[in-house]
């Protein structure tokens, strides 16, 4: 019974103490924060260069080339950036990008294989008619940057910047079922489509150069660049569910997927960001007579 009770207690103790340094973290975050933006030197967007973090909502519009030309075509992402300005104009970012869009290269029979489409590439619903189905691409891509603002109009704080960084990429082929009162196919079901997605991932570059503007009356806030995005990625899935028949009607399974092989995925286009700035600014002036 002392036994129990003193682990309990140890138990008790521990979580109190737990939540001590969880509170005192916090607290020297908050007084860390606090401290730093009473500390900072008021001044002038329109003269003085101003450190800022800037929180950004991103759209691009972007073509695929080398390895993702070949399965995919015009490609769209969105998403959000945190961005930090200091007073020297260099910029740290921190982003994260949904990519989709709705071209995806090759017929039904490329993408499912021989076995379970029809010689029209047809692939037959659990209730004995066609299915109706659609393939879009889909990825994600995050990554951290490092870049240089060259001051321009309308302020210090405005200009032409160039940035690159790693991250890591990732794209796949999404099935779905555009009738869903419609049964899908027994290969189709559950988790039977990752073996068809043909996801893969790795490491990413990406550069951008654009125009950044950070507008003296704290409204229009924008960006506008060109970007390129390279990815040197590999198979995700262990294993690809297509099979193909050879001239002699004998069965070819793709099988195990080379975990060595390596592919050159390449995006590259132009995106769009607003952004909201948050710096001190200068009070406003009065006059007393």
């Amino acid at each position: 019974m002392r036994k129990t009770l003193s682990l309990q207690t140890y138990s008790a103790s521990r979580t109190v103490s737990s939540a001590m340094k969880k509170t005192l973290l916090l607290l020297l975050f908050l007084l860390a924060t606090f401290s730093w933006s009473m500390g900072q030197k008021t001044r002038n967007i329109e003269k003085d260069v101003i450190p800022a973090v800037m929180f950004q909502v991103t759209y691009a519009a972007q073509l695929p080339a080398m390895d993702t030309k070949a399965d995919f075509g015009f490609t769209n992402t969105i998403g959000g950036s945190v961005i930090y300005k200091n007073d020297n104009n260099w910029l740290f970012t921190a982003n994260g990008n949904f990519i989709f869009g709705d071209k995806v290269k090759g017929s039904r029979t490329d993408i499912l294989g021989e076995a379970i489409t029809t010689v029209d590439g047809e692939v037959i619903g659990g209730g004995g008619i066609p299915t109706a189905l659609a393939f879009f691409q889909r990825g994600l891509h995050f990554q951290g940057e490092v870049g240089k603002l060259f001051s321009y109009e309308p302020n210090p704080n405005s200009g032409f910047f160039v940035q690159a960084g790693l991250g890591y990429l990732l794209n796949r082929i999404r099935i779905e079922y555009q009738v869903e009162a419609q049964n899908p196919p027994q290969p189709l079901m559950d988790d039977y489509p990752y073996g068809y997605d043909r996801m893969r991932g790795g490491i990413a570059f990406h550069a951008e150069t654009g125009y950044l503007l950070m507008s003296n009356s704290k409204v229009y806030n924008l960006s506008v660049s060109l970007e390129m995005t390279y990815a040197r990625t590999k198979h995700l899935r262990d294993y690809d569910f297509r099979v193909f028949y050879d001239d002699n009607g004998e069965p070819q399974i793709m099988g195990y997927n080379d975990k060595s092989k390596r592919f050159n995925d390449f995006y590259y286009g132009i995106r769009v960001s607003w952004m909201i700035p948050t710096y001190q600014r200068q009070p406003e002036a009065y006059y007393y007579y």
